[in-house]
């Protein structure tokens, strides 16, 4: 029998804000241990809130009927990393928190809008992973997030921050102050217009159409359009996923089964050259891991990207064309086909108010790229900066 034992703690502090004032502040500290074992190369799994050596043997008798195989796991690779812990977050007190707070909430009120809803988290978490191919690691993280929507006379908007240290809070109270009062009354719009997708945009399209498709066990499974390696999919823009990225939201130094994270050349000027995966799809695809097997709340790991840096040749010029915050119904897009239809969300044209539905493919938009802005920042895992698109219709 082999064996994996994998560990997270955490501890959170979170302060919840309603109406501009703080609602709540509140810690909780969780653990979770997750347990792989492959016998007669069939995997069992089972997670606990602690390790105690029967969760072993419970995990055998699963693998016994389990249909899921693995030859081995990975031996363990440690690459070194920089910025994923910031001592000022886990040593921020009750008092501080409370100041971070009022700073973000007063930066808002000096537009006179209801600061109706927001949160302002810290958490450290310690990894660690031990198997029985001689991995024994560990690593501790930091991370702040912010976000605030406001309200003004019916209209609304939000801003996010999200960082390794602290975040920037006055930046998220103004600015979502600044949409809530500058989307009054917006007009709709039809017909065909330039496009710019803020960075929230940005990642709120790729997340559910692009990503979803350059993972390996996807393309396997015949869930991916992304078939043929050389193929131009993306006209120009170039795709990178980066796990060693310096302060990288996704940064590790290894992933989530032992396997240490790299550079990954995704698309080079619109051309696929790779795959994303976990260590069991690149055992069956004869390919070597890429760092990309991460776990969600019920541990078991799967292909999830790192830091997705976006690149684009052109010369940055100052974009032209319908602004567009953000976009609601991101999730309905289809992973598949790379389908969507979507309805913007503090979108502006030429300074005012409009609202509208774009609706199209993401492997036809992104080949419309004409331009990237200079305002670069990293929302959850997408790294890029405003981005202008041409000839999109509005319905």
């Amino acid at each position: 029998m082999e064996w994996e034992i994998f560990e997270i703690e955490g501890v959170s502090r979170c302060a919840k804000i309603e109406r501009g004032k703080l609602k709540i502040l509140e810690e909780w500290r969780e653990k979770k241990v997750g347990v792989r074992v492959i016998e007669n190369g069939k995997v069992g799994f089972v997670t606990a809130n602690y390790f105690t050596e029967d969760l072993l043997e419970k995990a055998r008798k699963i693998a016994k009927v389990s249909e899921e195989k693995l030859e081995r796991f990975p031996e363990g690779e440690y690459v070194k990393v920089e910025g994923i812990y910031d001592e000022r977050v886990e040593k921020a007190t009750s008092d501080e928190i409370k100041e971070f707070v009022e700073s973000m909430v007063n930066s808002a009120l000096n537009y006179n809008v209801n600061p109706s809803s927001g949160m302002i988290e810290l958490s450290v978490e310690t990894v660690k992973l031990r198997n029985s191919f001689s991995a024994d690691l560990e690593y501790k993280s930091t991370y702040c997030q912010a976000y605030l929507e406001c309200v003004c006379d019916g209209s609304s908007g939000f801003e996010i921050d999200e960082s390794r240290g602290i975040a920037d809070f006055e930046f998220v109270g103004k600015r979502s102050a600044e949409l809530a009062v500058e989307s009054k009354n917006p007009e709709k719009i039809e017909g065909t217009y330039k496009l710019v997708l803020s960075p929230i945009a940005v990642h709120q399209l790729l997340e559910f159409t692009l990503y979803p498709a350059i993972s390996l066990e996807n393309v396997l499974k015949g869930r991916s359009p992304l078939t043929e390696i050389g193929k131009n999919y993306l006209g120009k823009l170039s795709v990178i996923d980066d796990g060693t990225l310096s302060y990288g939201l996704c940064t590790a130094p290894f992933d989530d089964e032992g396997v240490g994270v790299r550079e990954k050349v995704l698309f080079d000027e619109g051309v696929l050259k790779s795959y994303i995966t976990d260590f069991r799809h690149s055992l069956i695809a004869k390919v070597e891991p890429t760092g990309n097997g991460f776990r969600g709340d019920d541990l078991y790991p799967t292909t999830s990207p790192t830091n997705v840096i976006l690149e684009f040749d052109e010369v940055e010029k100052e974009l032209e064309g319908v602004y567009v915050h953000s976009l609601i119904g991101a999730h309905t897009s289809n992973p598949v086909s790379g389908d969507f239809s979507l309805e913007t969300m503090n979108a502006f044209l030429n300074g005012k108010p409009v609202r509208g539905m774009i609706y199209g493919n993401i492997y036809d938009l992104l080949k419309k790229i004409t331009a990237f802005g200079k305002d670069v920042r990293q929302i959850e895992n997408t790294v890029t900066p405003s981005i202008e698109f041409e000839n999109v219709k509005f319905v």
